[in-house]
């Protein structure tokens, strides 16, 4: 599709310890499409990033970007697929995401709490420290909302 944003990463096969200069394999790879990028724009400044281990021989993992409308309505704006959920794969993701999809500044980060994703944002170089990006812990929010909201009917939904 044109406009979109498809970012592939391989790497070079090693055999027998030497690195085979024709053969790569797949390393990670970063996906969005131009009405994502477009529909941000006049979105609330709010990402919500996850990502689930896929059970392959290989151990990926899909990386998931969210954002919510004014009618909190929600849109995944970004995918990615990597070799699974470290700070590398991450600042990956973070890194694509920013420089395609979130470039203004003020955006809160929604995320749980990952040791890595946690430095993939707060690493001095990732541009997701305030004030360009702020961080919270979907279970600070909960917890937060538990203290606000004492009654039995809010904590139902």
């Amino acid at each position: 599709m044109p406009g979109s944003v498809a970012v592939l990463k391989t790497s070079l096969m090693q055999v027998g310890g030497q690195v085979n200069e024709s053969s790569a394999y797949f390393h990670r790879l970063f996906w969005t499409f131009p009405s994502c990028i477009e529909t941000f724009r006049h979105y609330k400044p709010l990402v919500s990033i996850d990502g689930t281990h896929l059970y392959d021989k290989y151990g990926s993992i899909l990386m998931v970007a969210i954002a919510q409308d004014g009618n909190s309505n929600i849109i995944p704006i970004v995918l990615a697929l990597a070799e699974g959920g470290n700070a590398e794969s991450l600042s990956f993701f973070l890194s694509h995401l920013q420089r395609h999809v979130t470039p203004q500044p003020g955006i809160l980060v929604i995320s749980d709490r990952h040791n890595d994703i946690k430095a993939a944002l707060e690493a001095p170089d990732s541009g997701w420290l305030p004030p360009s990006a702020y961080r919270t812990c979907i279970r600070h929010v909960a917890a937060n909302f538990t203290l606000n909201f004492k009654g039995k009917d809010a904590k139902s939904f």
